[in-house]
């Protein structure tokens, strides 16, 4: 399972849907996200309306995090699939009211290069090809 920024601000942070993302993650086998989830969760829990602590005090928060719950740190694809899958990503889904950010067409390249489901707590997975975490 592809673990995004969006759950792991949740669970952080104590969203509404923490507990639900908590769940997922205990139950998944395999659990997984990217330096670029790492990098916007860290760089979100840092902002005033969050934490408001430094960029360093909120990595080794979600650093911390990943390391208790056995969430490894995968690479992106290779540069060919990265690039081919987060365009096709944004050509297919950065459209309507649901769409994907540049974070989320990586989160997107991920999940799908690795076949597994997305965690996440945006709907706009759910409106693409990927599994979900319900």
């Amino acid at each position: 399972m592809f673990v995004d920024a969006a759950a792991i601000i949740a669970i952080l942070s104590d969203e509404d849907e923490a507990e639900r993302c908590s769940d997922a993650v205990v139950k998944a086998a395999e659990r997984f996200t990217s330096a670029i989830a790492v990098w916007e969760a860290a760089v979100a829990l840092a902002r005033p309306d969050k934490f408001a602590i430094s960029v360093d005090d909120s990595t080794r928060l979600v650093t911390t995090f990943l390391e208790q719950r056995d969430i490894s740190v995968r690479d992106l694809p290779n540069p060919s699939a990265s690039v081919s899958l987060s365009l096709g990503a944004a050509m297919r889904f950065r459209s309507g009211s649901n769409r994907l950010n540049l974070a989320d067409c990586f989160h997107y390249a991920c999940a799908r290069h690795y076949g597994v489901p997305m965690l996440s707590t945006a709907d706009e997975f759910r409106f693409t090809d990927l599994e979900t975490v319900p």
